[in-house]
């Protein structure tokens, strides 16, 4: 993890924070009674293949810059299919949740999808620098 900056560690954190926040008021006062119960999981596991992706990223990138957009690729179709299935379990088996659960996990993965490329992009021109 020496290959990421602090920065991105607090940035990671205070989205995360963020995102938090508003879905405790999101769920209750905009939507009371529809919290579904494994939306803390799916924020956590979102956040664990962030923060994974960004350090195997990061260290290719500086490393070998040529298997950088290979393994871009291959880490956001993994990423969207592992969530993709998770979602459609989960919906299948909770269908009084799967609206509210689809929507805020489709926020948080937008959210983390611009976080996550701004942190690369900064990194790519912090290394083209050097």
């Amino acid at each position: 993890m020496k290959n990421v900056d602090t920065r991105y560690w607090i940035e990671l954190t205070l989205i995360t924070l963020l995102l938090i926040g508003l879905g405790w008021v999101a769920f209750v006062y905009i939507l009371p009674g529809q919290y579904p119960p494994v939306l803390p999981f799916m924020l956590a596991a979102i956040v664990v293949v962030t923060a994974a992706g960004q350090v195997v990223l990061t260290r290719l990138m500086e490393e070998k810059f040529s298997k950088f957009n290979s393994a871009f690729l291959i880490y956001k179709a993994l990423k969207i299919l592992i969530l993709m299935a998770f979602m459609f379990i989960y919906s299948a088996l909770h269908k009084e949740h799967a609206l509210p659960f689809l929507i805020a996990t489709f926020i948080m993965y937008l959210v983390y999808m611009i976080f996550e490329s701004r942190s690369l992009n900064r990194q790519s021109r912090k290394q083209a620098e050097r």
